[in-house]
């Protein structure tokens, strides 16, 4: 048997990552620029199965907790999103339910916002258009080549195209999780490609593709990454719906159904979440000498005990338990949740 070649497989790579920290869980997709925040109560569990090899990207994201999420995928590559379960429960992307046949679509030129349900996860590929319509043109099929202009779409799919487009993903990193080492062989890897690659250009059918949101969606969705702006430039500034209405120069009830309609939740529990999930972030990598008072604070929690009571339905512990953890690693989970995944 023929000797892989090392310098072929220097960028390719398999992992399974697992983790109790929503934070965490956002940056352990490879070279993607993501913010999290968990929505839903519980003790968060995340995973994610992802296949990186050069400018091809396959991935499975699930957590048990639901998640807001702002997404930009790598610079030149197109992001393909799925539901994992067929018939998805309140998914929303840019603001708009989207169902279990229906493709996500991203060139990465701008970021793009996804809410995804509690137990819900996404199949996800990225690739490069360039080599997709360098295969399509050596299949002679320049018909299939994807046209349409860049940016945030969505496609409907078939039956068919759904089943193929979801088996072959979970053939592909089931497969490299049960055998990891295929990846040393370069015939496995351009095989794999092939294979990926064929499935996309039968898939993408631009025909089929339509805006992701409508234009009064995408005005409401802008007052919403504005307040997100906001609350990253002003961290620690307490933003209440009424100073938000005073920034963004709209009426309250215009703001609750900028939200209602892009997140499915009020303003005020948005900020409320954003809060809860930064005071975690800090605890987690604050000093030890900083006291949970001081931290809750300093994020506009001014009555610790509904604070505490909020903090620990979100995550499932009180505050107090959460700074000991940042100093363990603790790699115990409920397996039981991602194999049925």
């Amino acid at each position: 048997m023929p000797a892989s070649d090392p310098t072929d497989t220097a960028l390719a790579c398999f992992r399974v990552k697992r983790t109790r920290e929503v934070d965490v869980h956002a940056r352990n997709l490879d070279a993607w620029d993501q913010d999290y925040v968990q929505t839903s109560p519980g003790v968060f569990q995340g995973q994610v199965r992802e296949l990186f090899d050069g400018p091809l990207q396959a991935f499975e994201e699930v957590a048990n907790c639901a998640t807001s999420q702002h997404c930009r995928p790598w610079q030149g590559g197109v992001w393909l999103g799925l539901s994992v379960p067929e018939r998805p429960v309140d998914l929303r992307f840019m603001g708009r339910t989207v169902g279990g046949h229906e493709l996500m679509i991203s060139d990465g030129s701008e970021a793009f916002d996804l809410q995804v349900p509690a137990g819900h996860g996404l199949y996800g590929l990225v690739f490069d258009p360039g080599e997709l319509r360098q295969h399509v043109r050596a299949l002679d099929q320049a018909e299939a080549a994807p046209t349409r202009s860049p940016g945030v779409r969505l496609q409907v799919l078939t039956p068919t195209q759904r089943f193929r487009l979801v088996g072959l993903l979970r053939e592909v990193l089931r497969g490299l999780e049960a055998n990891p080492g295929a990846l040393a062989h370069a015939a496995s890897r351009r095989s794999l490609r092939e294979a990926l690659m064929t499935v996309l250009a039968d898939t993408l059918m631009p025909a089929d593709q339509a805006d992701a949101v409508t234009p009064r969606q995408q005005r409401r969705q802008a007052v919403v990454r504005r307040v997100r702006e906001l609350i990253t430039e002003q961290p620690l500034e307490y933003l209440g719906v009424e100073r938000l209405c005073s920034e963004l120069h709209v009426t309250r009830r215009t703001l609750h159904n900028c939200f209602q309609d892009s997140l499915g939740i009020s303003p005020a529990n948005y900020l409320r979440l954003v809060r809860l999930n930064a005071v975690r972030r800090e605890l987690l990598n604050a000093p030890g000498d900083r006291t949970i008072v001081d931290v809750a604070a300093r994020w506009g929690f001014w009555h610790m005990g509904h604070f505490s009571q909020d903090y620990k339905t979100l995550f499932g512990e009180p505050p107090s338990h959460t700074r000991p953890m940042a100093r363990r690693f603790d790699t115990s989970f409920d397996q039981s949740f991602f194999n049925k995944c």
